[in-house]
């Protein structure tokens, strides 16, 4: 895995294609380090970096999960699946979940205006369980074309 020198990483790629299990060190570094550099730009609400940290934590643990789903080194096209069923399963979850839930907030929170702007618990617990939600359903579907 290359972090610095892109000449010798284009003349692998050149006469190679990645293998499973280096595609996916690119890919897992690359959401990590996505995942961390998030928390510099939170708002100072305790609840917004408890929330940056404990997704930072389900993205290692979910991407591991669905490149086990693709039986890891052993399997083929990780990437391909990965972002093509990602991207499905993530417009899903906004159609399906998060829109009729968010549509309901936000009445509420005109309803009742004195609900506070700032993260709460039950805010973090429910996006993150949102998100626990995308992995997992990422991971089935991955698993059903790894076959």
């Amino acid at each position: 895995m290359y972090f610095w020198k892109i000449e010798k990483l284009k003349k692998d790629l050149l006469e190679k294609p990645l293998s499973e299990s280096e595609s996916f060190k690119y890919l897992f570094v690359t959401l990590v380090v996505d995942s961390l550099g998030m928390i510099p730009f939170l708002e100072n609400n305790i609840w917004d970096i408890y929330s940056a940290i404990i997704m930072g934590v389900i993205t290692v643990i979910g991407v591991y999960y669905v490149y086990k789903c693709n039986k890891g080194a052993n399997g083929n096209n990780f990437f391909q699946k990965y972002f093509s069923i990602g991207l499905v399963v993530g417009i899903r979850l906004i159609v399906l979940f998060m829109l009729p839930i968010m549509l309901v907030y936000f009445i509420v929170v005109e309803i009742f205006s004195s609900i506070s702007d700032s993260t709460t618990l039950s805010e973090v617990i429910f996006l993150n369980l949102l998100y626990i939600s995308y992995f997992w359903l990422l991971g089935k579907h991955v698993k059903e074309v790894a076959k």
